[in-house]
């Protein structure tokens, strides 16, 4: 049966005229830790169905083109639609010299803001399911290390399956513990496992 809350969204979403509901987790994100402020570099990991670019576009125009000067998005998938300041690579994260090459192209050394809603292809098995995610996280936070300012804020999405509290603690160890929180937003589905891993600052 289908939560009618869960539906809301997504005929909200259609009428602003994102491409998925999961713009919303995003705004929630945004609006809780400021997760955007100030930033003018935001690398987008894996964003397909591509709403989270939508928003982070539209905030920059509401904002100012003083202060959002670059988006990078990179997938797997290519993307169909053009959007102001976001430049856009179908390029498989995890293929660090190809990333550096086109983050130095761009003349990009340093990242003020990183958000993921990456996902691996699942077969619910949640063993299998869970080694596939963590796998996916740890292979991009090289990113993190590499091209994140000091300052600098992240939103991860993850899934409450095993070896979930692990990742939880290796990134409170490294990043400071009270800077990394867990959020669930309220436009996630009800059952859904998902929650997001934030760096604030």
């Amino acid at each position: 049966m289908t939560n009618w809350w869960d539906e809301w969204y997504t005929l909200r979403a259609k009428k602003e005229w994102y491409l998925a509901r999961s713009a919303y987790k995003l705004e929630e994100i945004d609006k809780k830790y400021d997760l955007f402020k100030e930033a003018k570099v935001v690398l987008d990991i894996w964003c397909a169905p591509w709403s989270w670019l939508q928003y982070i576009s539209k905030l920059g125009q509401k904002r100012g083109t003083d202060q959002l000067e670059q988006v990078i998005w990179f997938d797997i998938k290519p993307v169909s639609i053009m959007l102001p300041k976001v430049v856009t690579y179908a390029q498989d994260i995890t293929d660090r010299p190809w990333v550096s090459k086109i983050l130095e192209d761009h003349n990009i050394h340093t990242i003020d803001v990183i958000v993921s809603d990456m996902a691996p292809d699942t077969i619910g098995m949640s063993d299998i399911d869970g080694i596939r995610s963590i796998w996916l996280i740890e292979k991009t936070l090289r990113m993190y290390d590499t091209y994140l300012k000091d300052w600098g804020r992240f939103a991860i999405k993850v899934f409450m399956w095993p070896w979930f509290e692990e990742l939880i603690r290796d990134l409170r160890w490294q990043y400071w513990h009270k800077n990394i929180v867990t959020f669930k937003p309220k436009s996630c589905r009800k059952k859904s496992k998902e929650i997001y891993i934030i760096k604030r600052y």
